[in-house]
């Protein structure tokens, strides 16, 4: 299955005319509102955990295919307003609903990790994306989602699993971009993982692994993949 191909099997959960609408994109974004199809991005991605981690691949073949095609970029434009758009009301939104907060932050991570300017990530999403971070990692976050696990009964807290997951995917990107906000970023993970009362046994050894990850330059080594991915399954 080719690339094109991939994108058109994820979008299966939308509505028929959503789909030919981004299907269209895909393939001849000329024939298309792409105002319209950032806004269709943005709005499933900030409902759907499961596509907002998958949405950057889509946003990417779609900047792709309209460069070669018109050679502009009207749609990377529109996604980075709207973008830009839901990151002024970020606190607003984390208020409102805890997924799709954490919604953002993956597809926002997601946009960061497929965009690319001269091979290199986009300066006007790195602070944003730090941004987004640090507010995960905050001492009155780690607290509200550790009562949300105990509310509903659940092993896992959403926001150290968002937290560790875009660290493993983008950290080192984010770190050659802007590394004294990484350490900054890194000393809020070490007073979580040491200061955290109630924070769960499992969220404590998600911090701890991330923490050894970065000491070694984001690489996982045999044994340290044994221990901690051993323990998470266990």
């Amino acid at each position: 299955m080719g690339e094109t191909g991939k994108e058109e099997y994820k979008i299966q959960s939308f509505d028929t005319e959503t789909q030919k609408l981004l299907k269209t994109a895909l393939k001849d974004p000329s024939n298309v509102d792409l105002d319209k199809v950032a806004n269709v991005i943005v709005d499933q991605s900030l409902k759907d955990c499961v596509f907002s981690k998958e949405a950057g691949r889509i946003c990417y073949t779609i900047i792709q295919a309209e460069s070669k095609q018109v050679g502009q970029s009207i749609f990377r434009r529109s996604l980075l307003n709207r973008l830009q758009q839901e990151y002024k009301d970020r606190e607003d939104l984390r208020n409102r609903s805890l997924q799709a907060w954490i919604c953002y932050v993956t597809f926002i991570c997601n946009i960061f990790d497929y965009l690319k300017v001269n091979n290199m990530p986009m300066m006007a999403l790195v602070n944003p994306v730090y941004d987004c971070l640090f507010r995960l990692a905050q001492h009155d976050s780690l607290q509200k989602e550790e009562e949300v696990r105990r509310r509903v009964g659940c092993c896992r807290d959403p926001t150290v699993d968002c937290l560790v997951l875009q660290l493993h995917r983008i950290g080192e990107q984010l770190e050659k971009m802007n590394s004294q906000r990484m350490d900054e970023l890194f000393s809020l993970l070490r007073d979580g993982f040491l200061l955290q009362e109630g924070l769960s046994s499992l969220s404590q050894l998600l911090l701890l692994e991330i923490i050894e990850f970065r000491a070694a330059d984001w690489k996982m080594t045999d044994a340290a993949q044994k221990y901690y991915y051993s323990e998470v399954t266990d």
